[in-house]
């Protein structure tokens, strides 16, 4: 998807990336996903992007506010230019988005910028990519300073591997709704939310999104306006996510961004948007055609979906989710129904749960494999269980059985450490990210109110020295802060490590004691004569074997 302005009055199809013209052949409007420079697709800290420029880029080398220098170019995109910096208080890379340069020129816009700016740089939530700092060049353009990510988008990893599955989509539009939610709150609107500006990272060992660019869209949306372009019938956005509203110039608010996450939900689970094509189209079909149900493409969308995708691409605003937690609510059901059918589905009748084992094996995603691996082992203990009780079969089984029982017990008290080990992490991380935030937020209020005072001439040269050395101070301690979460956390991770590690040769030797049990109570099969208990828990064995075969090995 690409984010462009729209000549309304133009008779030539054109298709640009904020006035960078897209010229393919014909004029014909651009569809071409892997585009990144004309049709400014955001590749801002995506893995994998290559510059096929072999310019040389004379801001490489540039110093930020005497800390930071630019060091590489990462990606173009509508908004500007992006690159890798170096802060040399912190140690630590960031992303510098150089904006337009047709952004600097008047001086009301200056100041939206500041305001924006400030607002989007308070967003402190684990699925918000962090501004850290803003400013102008000497030859006045903006830069925003952001956090540093390493992943791939979700447009990247749907051009790789296609459509998400159900749940994998859930869980992720769960941490963006949340992240949503989290911004409206605060009164910042995405206005451009794509799959595009949404990077998949991983932490320790799990997916999570990062959304980017948040309030960019309206900085150069309110630049567009305050230079009068607006008047000459062009507007703002990325046509395959963009509300009515949008299209029409008419009032906008949170409710955009639920639009654009019906338009997410729909392109994750079918893998591409729900509408698409010519760009004229494209914005007809928004004002005009009702979306379509991701379930015509893919049989296995639960309808609570299709109705979420409905109502989120509502045409008016009443008629959409007036919050994003309503989403969060919806995709935390259908994760939990998920499991609850899964769990139905796979479950033979009288064979309940022996009481302890539950929380040996449920850890783990319910998928339907998994709960039928569990049933199997519940239904061979229950067998050398009545078979020890009996004297039937061999001496072993009761040998075999015992060795189990003590490696579950053992097993549940590791999961236990585990848990409280994840979420002593997750405390340190939450712990550590305020702490640094509210040390950021300082240097960025610092900064603006000495800056202000120096233009107006209110502020001594002494007291310019002064606040510089207060910033630095301040940047020492966000390093501080910074490096002692990162060594608690690599010191917790190191014992979760020995301790998962302990857990899989655990696992791995009750798999090898359960494939033994299960040959010594097929051994005494025979043995069971007329007992009608036995040949009901050995038909359970059989009958969820045979399901096992369905999947592959």
């Amino acid at each position: 998807m690409t984010t462009f302005t729209i000549a309304a009055n133009s008779r030539r199809r054109n298709r640009s990336s904020f006035f960078t013209n897209c010229q393919h052949p014909q004029f014909e409007p651009c569809t071409r996903r892997n585009h990144p420079v004309m049709c400014g697709r955001s590749i801002v800290l995506s893995e994998g992007t290559r510059m096929t420029t072999s310019r040389v880029d004379p801001l490489i080398g540039t110093r930020l506010g005497e800390r930071m220098t630019l060091i590489q170019e990462i990606g173009r995109g509508g908004m500007g230019t992006v690159y890798r910096a170096r802060h040399e208080i912190l140690e630590r890379d960031f992303a510098v988005k150089i904006l337009r340069s047709d952004m600097r020129r008047d001086p009301v816009v200056v100041e939206r910028f500041k305001r924006e700016a400030r607002a989007a740089s308070r967003l402190e939530h684990p699925n918000v990519v962090f501004i850290s700092d803003f400013d102008q060049l000497p030859d006045r353009r903006f830069y925003i300073v952001m956090e540093f990510i390493s992943g791939k988008s979700l447009r990247d990893l749907l051009n790789t591997e296609g459509p998400m599955a159900v749940n994998r989509v859930c869980q992720i539009l769960t941490q963006i709704a949340d992240a949503l939610d989290y911004a409206h709150e605060q009164g910042v609107i995405h206005r451009d939310l794509k799959s595009e500006n949404i990077i998949l990272t991983n932490s320790r060992g799990r997916e999570v999104a990062k959304i980017l660019d948040f309030g960019l869209a309206k900085l150069v949306s309110d630049a567009v306006d305050m230079q009068s372009i607006t008047n000459q019938g062009q507007i703002f956005g990325t046509p395959e996510t963009m509300a009515p509203e949008q299209i029409t110039g008419g009032p906008i608010d949170n409710r955009v961004d639920i639009y654009a996450m019906g338009v997410l939900t729909y392109e994750l689970l079918v893998g591409k948007p729900p509408f698409s094509g010519h760009m004229l189209q494209v914005l007809m079909a928004h004002k005009k055609q009702a979306p379509p149900k991701p379930s015509a493409d893919r049989k296995d969308v639960p309808p609570e979906l299709d109705d979420l995708v409905l109502k989120c691409m509502a045409k008016e605003p009443s008629g959409r989710y007036s919050r994003a937690s309503e989403l969060v609510t919806v995709y935390q059901n259908i994760l939990q129904q998920s499991a609850v059918v899964a769990n139905r589905k796979t479950s033979p009748p009288m064979a309940p749960l022996r009481q302890g084992v539950s929380s040996v094996r449920m850890e783990a995603a319910l998928d339907e494999k998994g709960v039928l691996e569990l049933r199997l082992h519940e239904s061979v203990l229950e067998v050398a269980e009545h078979l020890r009780d009996r004297n039937l079969g061999s001496a072993r089984i009761t040998q075999v059985l015992a060795t189990i029982l003590e490696q579950e017990e053992k097993l549940v008290d590791l999961r236990n450490q585990k848990h409280l080990l994840q979420t002593q992490l997750d405390s340190i991380e939450v712990s550590g990210r305020e702490r640094a935030a509210r040390l950021r937020h300082a240097i960025i209020s610092l900064t603006l109110e000495t800056k202000g005072k120096m233009e107006s001439g209110e502020a001594p040269a002494k007291l310019a020295e002064d606040v510089r050395y207060q910033i630095v101070e301040l940047e020492r301690r966000l390093s501080e802060v910074i490096t002692d979460q990162e060594r608690s956390e690599k010191e917790l991770e190191k014992q979760l490590a020995r301790l998962v590690q302990e857990l899989q040769s655990i696992e791995h030797e009750i798999r090898k004691n359960q494939d033994a049990l299960f040959e010594l109570i097929q051994s005494a099969r025979g043995s069971i004569g007329n007992s009608s208990t036995l040949r009901n828990a050995f038909g359970q064995i059989d009958e969820l074997r045979q399901k096992m075969a369905r999947f592959p090995s």
